[in-house]
């Protein structure tokens, strides 16, 4: 993170953006988003141009994974996934069986 202090950073939704910043507030400085977009395939297509860096979650890069793209582990700084339903209890099998597999692919 560090060896980025000076690069262009791409952000992302809202959301994204904050743990962006919270993560280069945690190295000691504050991200300069040049770009922003919230399509993951684009952010990696964006990197891989020479745009600039971002974070991205691991989840994302193990669905779709440009290989011009470099990526580094940051320890420490988990991702949360949340799964709403609606309706009374039991929800319908597809939707216990997509939370089961969001549940295994986040681990």
């Amino acid at each position: 993170m560090a060896n980025h202090r000076d690069s262009a950073w791409i952000g992302g939704c809202e959301r994204c953006q904050g743990e962006l910043t919270a993560v280069c507030l945690y190295y000691g400085f504050s991200p300069r988003i040049e770009s922003v977009c919230d399509d993951m395939v684009v952010v990696q297509a964006l990197v891989a141009a020479g745009i600039g860096v971002t974070t991205l979650p691991g989840l994302a890069l193990r669905a779709h994974r440009l290989p011009d793209v470099h990526t580094t582990e940051i320890p420490g700084f988990p991702r949360q996934i949340y799964t709403v339903t609606y309706g009374d209890p039991p929800d319908p099998p597809a939707t216990t069986a997509l939370i089961r597999a969001i549940q295994d692919s986040a681990r």
